[in-house]
């Protein structure tokens, strides 16, 4: 499929950092080590994790849309809630605002990942996540370091408001300090995935760029202009069971700005998937499905391809690929899709 040559065309230009990265994303994590420990909370008890965006390179706006927690034990039956808090000044979360949260059912040992229902747009310099845990859950501890940056709340015997961390009776590190005076003797294994509201991939033609792709699996969508698609993705990949619509939409259906240093080429268009009975695809695609723009001439050299979504829809510049007049990227969300070229 050609997602497969994107990939490796993408590999020989940019190295092994850019795989990370690969839809645009970044796993956040403060974790160091192999070493685990399990450990289980007695009261309803939040667990968070700290991360401050500016020392890890990460410009904002940016959207968090998945987190994990590593399991040792879950209670079957309990909900818990998964939060996802920003921090202007960073330090403790006890001054965090909460921006995302959602309740989850965890089943089994193990990595279990939460994509949220509505990805949380962070515009701060620090953001916590975690989850808001049932009594006698037990979670795994990364045991490389100390645990500063994980923090517990709680209030013995009952529950506090999460939208005001000050409220809990407890809140501190998990490092054993007051007031918490609780030793994880690490970090929790709680990660993130985020994406950088202003991540742009490079697009200049390279000599590994010129493949022998099978171009023949692109086919054009009925209502959505010149965009191709790859219908292997969507038959194979997919075995058929979704359906990919794609219109094109009014100026005023997207976001108002295009991304800084970028302007618009061209229509805007909306992306939609469909699994069985009609149910649209909400969150983050289970596979990618290419997506090709045919630019202009000039700017050939200088077109990414943009896809916005979220509450409220933000762009975001996918890894973007030249094959002869196309440009490709892998598109893992529905919502706008656009072309856009530097000004710079």
């Amino acid at each position: 499929m050609l997602k497969r040559i994107l990939r490796f065309a993408v590999l020989l230009i940019f190295g092994l950092g850019v795989l990370s990265a690969q839809a645009g994303e970044r796993v956040l994590t403060i974790n160091e080590g192999n070493g685990n420990a399990a450990w289980f909370v007695s009261n309803q008890t939040l667990v968070i994790n700290g991360f401050d965006l500016n020392s890890l390179g990460v410009s904002t706006p940016a959207v968090i849309d998945r987190v994990s927690i590593q399991v040792d034990l879950p209670i079957a039956g309990a909900t818990s809630t998964v939060v996802i808090y920003e921090d202007a000044n960073g330090g403790s979360p006890v001054d965090a605002t909460l921006i995302a949260q959602s309740q989850v059912q965890i089943t089994q040992a193990g990595t279990f990942t939460v994509t949220l229902p509505n990805p949380a747009t962070i515009t701060q310099r620090a953001v916590w996540v975690g989850f808001y845990l049932p009594p006698n859950f037990q979670f795994l501890a990364d045991t490389s370091g100390p645990s500063v940056l994980t923090y517990w709340a709680w209030t013995p015997g009952t529950t506090f408001d999460l939208n005001n961390l000050g409220s809990a009776q407890v809140l501190g590190p998990a490092n054993g300090t007051a007031p918490v005076n609780l030793n994880i003797n690490g970090k929790a294994r709680i990660t993130a995935e985020i994406t950088e509201g202003t991540t742009v991939a490079a697009t200049t033609p390279q000599p590994q760029q010129q493949t022998n792709a099978n171009l023949s699996v692109l086919q054009p969508y009925g209502l959505c202009g010149s965009v191709l698609y790859d219908t292997a993705d969507e038959f194979v990949s997919y075995e058929n069971r979704i359906d990919i619509i794609c219109r094109e939409v009014a100026h005023y259906e997207g976001p108002v700005s295009a991304p800084p240093g970028h302007i618009r080429r061209g229509p805007l268009y909306d992306l939609q998937v469909f699994k069985e009975n009609g149910v649209v695809v909400q969150n983050r695609f289970e596979y990618s499905v290419t997506h090709c723009f045919r630019p202009a001439a000039e700017d050939i050299d200088r077109a990414v391809i943009g896809n916005a979504w979220g509450i409220p829809r933000t762009w975001r510049l996918l890894t973007t690929q030249r094959f002869g007049d196309l440009v490709c990227a892998e598109v893992w969300h529905g919502g706008n899709l656009a072309l856009f070229v530097r000004t710079n």
